[in-house]
């Protein structure tokens, strides 16, 4: 079975390390990266729907707007090169990820309360 995942999550779930947030997210988290294959959406995903900020499909943290998490998706995608409606496997995003991640970290891990977690 898929796993439903959107732009931003391809790069970022790279990095997950099981902290930095809650039992039940971190529980949701393991069990979208134990399906091998993944269906790109745009917008909210399976991450988002046991987001805490998730409210009427719209990300309404107040570090994070909605606009800025757009922009990540879109970004990712771009520098990817992948498209919502594709399906892909974890293998083939984790090899394209030490093309990207500089130019990702670069724009958008410096200002990242998860940078610690990720990089740390």
């Amino acid at each position: 079975m898929n796993t439903k995942l959107r732009g931003h999550h391809l790069i970022c779930l790279n990095f997950f390390r099981g902290e930095g947030y809650s039992e039940d997210f971190i529980k949701n988290l393991y069990s979208v990266l134990r399906k091998e294959s993944i269906e790109i959406v745009k917008g909210p995903d399976e991450v988002c729907a046991r987001c805490p900020y998730l409210k009427n499909n719209r990300c309404s943290s107040d570090e994070y707007t909605d606009e800025m998490i757009l922009d990540q998706d879109r970004e990712a995608l771009r520098l990817l090169m992948f498209k919502p409606g594709e399906v892909v496997d974890w293998k083939i995003i984790a090899a394209k990820i030490p093309q990207v991640i500089e130019e990702w970290k670069a724009r958008f891990c410096l200002d990242c309360r998860y940078q610690e977690v990720c990089f740390g």
